[in-house]
């Protein structure tokens, strides 16, 4: 069977990708897994670490485009075979109307069963844990390397000051309800 234009396309998309990853583990994977020295060991073990980060989270992003893109053909490929029949002739608005109520349901239901999936649970949870880690490391660089030298005010500063905040207000509240309760028996 001879390979369309555009599933042609996609594999060769996904070959290119698999071999990104593949050059980049072999090569510029090998070199953020080495030991930093100097004195700027930590900035640029961090540095380092955040672009590792970046390439992890990049790569769950393409593997979640590819699967939507395999859950995309297929979709369009079940639209043509139910309708390669009803498109051929005289094509009126009522064909039309037919083919678009098609097109809808078998995509509703393609997608609907791929998001159902264990592999689409797996895929959003790898890509969430992947950008969490980035913005987590994004965050500690951007306080250590900005923030704290123009002495303004980090985000664990912020979380403890509210936290310490909400310490006094409850017992404030507490305080003024003992008041209140002494006042009251006088």
């Amino acid at each position: 069977m001879e390979k369309s234009s555009s599933e042609s396309t996609f594999e060769s998309t996904q070959e290119f990708f698999d071999l990104w990853v593949k050059t980049y583990q072999a090569n510029l994977g090998r070199l953020v897994e080495m030991p930093a020295m100097g004195p700027a060991r930590e900035k640029s073990e961090k540095m380092m670490m955040g672009f590792s980060n970046f390439v992890n989270l990049y790569t769950a992003w393409m593997e979640s485009n590819s699967d939507l893109q395999i859950v995309f053909k297929e979709a369009m490929q079940k639209v043509r075979e139910k309708t390669a029949t009803d498109m051929k002739g005289d094509l009126s608005p009522e064909s039309y109307k037919d083919f678009y109520k098609i097109w809808m349901e078998t995509y509703s239901e393609t997608f609907h069963e791929f998001l159902k999936s264990g592999h689409f649970a797996n895929d959003l949870g790898k890509f969430m844990s992947r950008l969490m880690e980035f913005q987590k490391l994004n965050r500690e660089v951007i306080e250590e390397n900005y923030l704290k030298p123009m002495n303004l005010p980090t985000k664990t500063e912020i979380d403890e000051i509210n936290k310490e905040l909400y310490s006094l207000r409850k017992t404030v509240k507490k305080l003024t309800s003992q008041v209140s309760e002494l006042s009251k028996k006088k």
